[in-house]
Formats: structure tokens, sequence, C-alpha cells
């Protein structure tokens, strides 16, 4: 085992889509009994859908991902529902909970500072914003979950060199055709790959993470403890039971995240339907149908467009009854729930 004042570095290159996630998990077990710092890094060798400890199943479309014959996963760590392939590489950093500091905000920043060093590093000008979302503008450039296993703290992060925005968001479960358009339309403005070479960020990321805890960079192995862990985990992973999840009540307004603070909303209320896009707080784009609006549903769309969700009841009062049931859908949107 190598010593306390190592960083241990395993590069697992690529590895079927149970792995891609086991490896990870059985890394933060061996940390969490004694294995010093690890920065681990795979990347996918197939596509696949995996879900947030705590997130409903059914946010996945699983009859569409069973017949593209994408697996499905369930993780241990939170957020929502994420397409994976090849074309991203994934770097997972875990550390003792007793060297991290315990406020979750100051934590998150402290171990993504780092891999924003190591993309700058390659020619990718991001940075960590106020959504704590690694970012270049307005654009995500890398997804990133975090959460504590038994006595390890894990944040997995990745580089997208390359990502499909359609494939994405055909692996969810979308109440309408409109919903899924507003999904892609969003995720292309939001999300972006970064082209990259996946060595130099690996070299970059090594270099990055060593220097923030004052550690040595070491190539290891997973030990004894970690191989039989990462045994069970694959047991557990494909146990239906695991990747059914937990039971909780479906929400009545759908809503999908694109990145912190930009999402898509589907819902109806007594006739009247809306599909928006919200960036920000505000309406970015919206389709609004509603039989008693004769023709008028343009001018409401051109109204909300621009507006921020909290003002909708009172840019809707000149439309009547309809105005108010499209006003009585949008209240019931809780970005919260992402």
């Amino acid at each position: 085992m190598p010593a306390p004042d190592t960083l241990r570095v395993l590069d697992f290159g690529r590895a079927d889509a149970l792995r891609s996630q086991t490896l990870w998990h059985a890394v933060a077990y061996g940390v969490s009994a004694g294995a010093p710092p690890t920065l681990s890094f795979v990347r996918p060798a197939e596509p696949y859908v995996c879900i947030g400890y705590h997130r409903r199943l059914d946010e996945v479309d699983v009859d569409a991902c069973r017949v593209r014959g994408l697996p499905v996963l369930r993780r241990m760590v939170g957020g929502g529902p994420v397409y994976l392939d090849d074309g991203q590489m994934f770097f997972q950093i875990a550390l003792p909970v007793s060297a991290v500091v315990p406020n979750r905000a100051r934590a998150l920043r402290a171990l993504l500072a780092p891999a924003v060093q190591a993309f700058r590093s390659v020619g990718v000008p991001a940075e960590l914003d106020a959504d704590l979302e690694l970012v270049v503008g307005d654009q995500k450039v890398c997804g990133h979950g975090a959460g504590q296993i038994e006595n390890a703290v894990v944040v997995v992060g990745n580089l997208i060199e390359r990502f499909d925005h359609d494939a994405a968001a055909a692996t969810l479960r979308v109440p309408r055709p409109e919903a899924r358009a507003e999904l892609v339309r969003l995720m292309r403005r939001y999300v972006a790959a970064t082209p990259a070479d996946p060595q130099a960020f690996r070299e970059a990321a090594t270099d990055a993470y060593a220097t923030a805890f004052g550690l040595r960079a070491a190539r290891g192995r997973l030990s004894t403890l970690e191989a039989e862990r990462l045994v069970e985990l694959d047991r557990r992973f494909q146990d239906p039971v695991w990747v059914r999840g937990p039971e909780r009540p479906a929400p009545d307004v759908w809503q999908a995240k694109v990145r912190a603070g930009v999402w898509v909303l589907a819902a109806e209320h007594r006739g009247a339907s809306v599909v928006a896009g919200v960036a920000r707080g505000r309406i970015e784009h919206v389709s609004v149908t509603d039989a008693e609006l004769n023709g008028d549903a343009a001018r409401v769309e051109q109204a909300l467009v621009g507006q921020r969700l909290d003002d909708a009841p009172a840019v809707l009062g000149d439309f009547g009854p309809p105005g108010e049931r499209v006003a009585a859908v949008l209240a019931r949107a809780d970005a919260s729930r992402l």
C-alpha cells in the first residue's frame, strides 16, 4: 500500500458499463478503510445510463434503453439520470472524510478546483461558477457528482471529448415530443464538449490534485479489500431491486435538468398544456395550448418569453381563464426538485 503522503493514481483504461461504475465505488470503500487519497480514471467502453441513488427509475425510458441495448445502472452518489459513452473520460477523487471540510460548498470547491486547473492546462478556459459547475462561458463542460461512501468522500467528473445530445435526450422518459425537442435544444445550447488530449488531461489532473493536497503522486493498484468489494458491487449493481431504487411519488410536473439553472418543464392543468425551457429563472422558450385561447396561443407565448417564472401570473392576467390556467401550470414548477 502506498505511503500516507501519497496520492494513489489508478488508470483503469476502458471498462464495460458495469465496471466503469463499480471500480470507483470499490476505491471509495478502500479509501474509507485506510487506503490513501486516490485519483482514478476510467472510460466506458460502451454507452449506458446511470441514475443517482435517490432518484426514481421512471425518469429513464427503460424500454427505449432496452431496445437500444443500453444498460441502466444506479450509482451511490446523487444526481439525475445521465447518458455516458466512450466519448467521455471520467475522473474520480476519493479522500477520507477527515481530510475534507464539513461544509459541502467549500468541500466541492476544494475538490473541483484542481479539475479546473487540469482543464486549463489542456487549453480549455474552464472556471468554477457560482453554482459550482465547471463551465466555459455559460456552457457546462464537465458533469460531476459527489457523495460520501462510508468514511470516504468522492467526487466524480468527466472530460467530455464529444457528446451526443440526441442520444442523451432519447434515454429520458419525456411526456411530449415538444418537451424532448426543447430538452435537446437546451442541451445543445448549454452543454459543450471540449475535445482535448486525454493523456494530457490525466497528467494535468494528477499534477493538480497532488499539488492541491500536498501529496506525491504514485501509480497504484487495487487492494485486496477493494478487489473483494468490486465483486460484491458487481453483484449489487446488477440486482433488479437495487436498480429499481426507492419508491417515491411521481411529481405532477415533469422537469428535467440540463445544467444548474437550466431546465425543461412540461405539465397540464384543466385543459391547458405548457412546455417551457427555463434558464436562470427566466422563460427562454415556451409552447402553450388551450382550447379557449382561440388562436391567441402565439400571443401568450410571446408575452411569456423573457419573463421570470414568478412574474407569469401578472403577465398572463390579460388572457382571462386560459391565462389563469397557464399560470397555474407554471406555478407548479419547482426547481428545487431538480
